[in-house]
């Protein structure tokens, strides 16, 4: 009894005005381990925004399956973010019981007039792709250039960024962004760079989305000085995917 009590003080603390106080919470949370999930699961849907974020991070950590229905709860969130979080804990968890919910999710953001780009939108095609629910298009030769760049697992060399850019648009995909990322001493840093910030016009036949997107990227990817230790990541989508 003295453990579920424990139990239920630290998760009522991740909605504390402190967030040291609520970052200590799920850190004891945490250390407790698999005793905390199912009591977690039942309180989290009358946590605050940060509380349902933190409970997100338990339950990801913890790596426990049980965790799914709370999760998958989560995805009709009137937070965007939680939303976010908790698609990417579904992936991690390999939970296929959400897809039905997670292409759910995904056609209330694309209707809601947020744009393909938005960290939700990637969030949740990321999940329907780990859980095997969405195909991604990834052209021969940009399949063969990807590398492992520090703690990024996927990224490509800066010096063929044109190059995949261009094979990406020549198979139909359309580039939403890329980021660059400088790996120094085995840690990994974000390198900002030139951006249009231009909005692709989804109202066009896609075959002109792709060619808006290719133009945009290659402005963008002229600007950038490759060097080895220097990657990019690139979003793309499909038709199917806007």
């Amino acid at each position: 009894m003295l453990v579920v009590g424990e139990i239920g003080r630290l998760i009522r603390l991740l909605d504390d005005d402190s967030s040291e106080i609520a970052e200590d919470a799920k850190a004891e949370l945490i250390s407790i381990g698999g005793d905390v999930v199912q009591p977690l699961a039942a309180a989290v849907g009358t946590l605050e925004r940060f509380g349902q974020l933190s409970a997100i991070e338990v339950f990801e950590h913890l790596g426990d399956a049980a965790a799914g229905p709370a999760l998958i709860d989560l995805l009709s969130s009137e937070h965007e973010t939680v939303r976010e979080w908790s698609a990417l804990a579904i992936a991690e968890l390999g939970l296929r019981e959400a897809v039905p919910k997670l292409r759910d999710a995904y056609r209330r953001q694309r209707g809601s007039g947020d744009g393909p780009d938005w960290t939700e939108a990637v969030a949740i095609r990321h999940a329907l792709t780990v859980l095997g629910a969405r195909q991604e298009v990834l052209p021969p030769l940009t399949a063969s250039l990807p590398t492992t760049a520090g703690s990024i697992q996927r990224a490509w060399p800066s010096a063929r960024l044109v190059d995949v850019i261009n094979d990406l648009a020549d198979h139909d995909q359309a580039v939403l962004y890329l980021q660059l990322w400088a790996v120094t001493d085995g840690r990994t840093f974000w390198n900002d760079h030139e951006r249009l910030d231009k909005p692709l016009d989804f109202g066009k036949p896609w075959q002109q989305v792709v060619e808006d997107a290719r133009e945009s990227a290659l402005i963008e990817a002229a600007f950038v000085v490759a060097r080895p230790n220097l990657f990019a990541t690139v979003e793309w989508i499909d038709c199917a995917d806007a």
